[in-house]
């Protein structure tokens, strides 16, 4: 359960199309090149003054279950990141990084595994080679988020995490996906995604329900996302 869920950056490297980052979310042949919404101010949350408001209301986010997820950006691209979990860390009793894991090297998150027992991860990925992932996982480097992820996952096992969102597109690596999270101990929830311009047929869906009956594991979780 998160207590807390804090955006810290509005700031992306991915240009999903469903994302409200674009005027015209939800198309999947959007432009990532494409201009961002009008409305969307980008900014980087200053680490001083979340460090004030933390310590302003202490009682309230002492011992707290928290996450760094955000809506329209993703948490590694805060320059001060470091600053944020280390802190984060110190205070709260759990800390949840999300991420698409394109951002950074693999040293940056085998140091985080290594100095923060209380720090998890989810890695939202989408395939597992770039013509699956960068459908959706636009401009994102799959390899590199694997190979972030698979890091993490051998300095915190058991507390690494990873969304695949099931499309048309990448429904028949079920299979090779379970396998890997198996591998490495990465807790893989398997999500049939439900937004109606991604949503894959009743036909899909059913193949897709087999290749993860077929081939679950104790380490997956199939689930509709949200």
């Amino acid at each position: 359960m998160i207590d807390f869920d804090i955006s810290i950056t509005s700031y992306c490297n991915a240009a999903c199309p469903s994302c409200k980052r674009y005027p015209d979310f939800g198309d999947p042949f959007i432009d990532p090149n494409q201009k961002l919404h009008q409305n969307l101010n980008q900014i980087h949350m200053n680490f001083d003054m979340f460090k004030k408001v933390i310590e302003d209301n202490l009682k309230n986010f002492y011992n707290k279950n928290v996450s760094y997820e955000g809506e329209l950006g993703d948490p590694l691209v805060h320059p001060k990141i470091k600053s944020f979990i280390n802190y984060g860390c110190k205070i709260f009793n759990k800390l949840l990084v999300v991420t698409n894991g394109g951002n950074r090297k693999t040293n940056f998150y085998q140091d985080l595994g290594n100095t923060y027992t209380n720090l998890e991860m989810i890695f939202s990925i989408d395939g597992l080679h770039d013509d699956t992932n960068g459908i959706y996982r636009k401009r994102v480097n799959t390899k590199r988020a694997l190979d972030n992820m698979i890091t993490f996952a051998n300095t915190r096992p058991n507390k690494t995490y990873w969304q695949f969102l099931v499309f048309e597109h990448n429904f028949f690596e079920i299979p090779e996906v379970l396998e890997l999270s198996e591998k490495y101990k990465i807790k893989v929830y398997i999500k049939i995604n439900q937004r109606p311009k991604f949503k894959i047929s009743n036909k899909r869906f059913d193949i897709a329900k087999k290749l993860y009956n077929d081939n679950k594991t104790n380490f997956s979780e199939f689930l509709l996302a949200n």
